[in-house]
């Protein structure tokens, strides 16, 4: 069986004589041309490999044209630590699921901020509805209008309430509860679903 070095040089031969390695060394010290000659080499293959990966061709170019400027600026490889082919292929799956992971985020945030459209009320309904709201509203306790105005407009936790009306967290929770309760019973007395 042949060794490492072996390998990578039969392989620098089939391909034009010079290794990936050696590609890397010159183009660490200035030399465009070797990256050139690992463009070439390396194109249409990783290309590929990214293009299955993402499966959107403009996406998969973006993160081709990163991996190689990866290659043109990183100093990470190294000759005595492996091949340059497998190294590169790491780099271009890393940067695959990055982005993946990032599209998913930005869906994910997208969904929660925008939540989907609903349609525009009649206005008439709409002012019927605060109505009974406002009559059900009236209806309750000084207390119970506190908390819910404090949970459901003001949008504050129940340890926010508690904090504010120096109470303890449950007999927030509590408070809401009993008051969200109140208010369904007189919005159905009201005759509002």
């Amino acid at each position: 069986m042949p060794s490492e070095p072996e390998t990578a040089r039969t392989a620098a031969s089939a391909r034009g004589g010079v290794s990936d390695e050696r590609l890397v060394a010159r183009l660490r010290r200035g030399d465009l041309a070797a990256f050139d000659q690992l463009y070439r080499r390396y194109h249409m293959r990783l290309f590929g490999y990214v293009r299955r990966y993402v499966h959107e061709r403009a996406l998969a170019e973006d993160l081709f044209q990163d991996v190689f400027m990866t290659v043109l600026r990183d100093r990470t490889f190294d000759p005595e630590r492996g091949r340059f082919a497998p190294w590169l292929f790491r780099v271009a799956r890393n940067r695959c699921l990055q982005e993946t992971r990032m599209r998913s985020v930005r869906t994910r945030r997208a969904a929660l901020v925008e939540p989907a459209p609903e349609p525009a009320p009649d206005p008439e309904q709409a002012l019927s509805r605060s109505s009974r709201v406002q009559a059900a509203m009236a209806g309750l306790s000084e207390a119970h209008r506190q908390v819910l105005v404090l949970k459901q407009v003001a949008e504050l936790t129940y340890g926010e309430i508690a904090a504010l009306l120096g109470i303890a967290e449950g007999t927030a929770k509590s408070r809401v509860h009993a008051a969200t309760r109140s208010l369904r019973a007189r919005l159905v007395e009201l005759g509002e679903s």
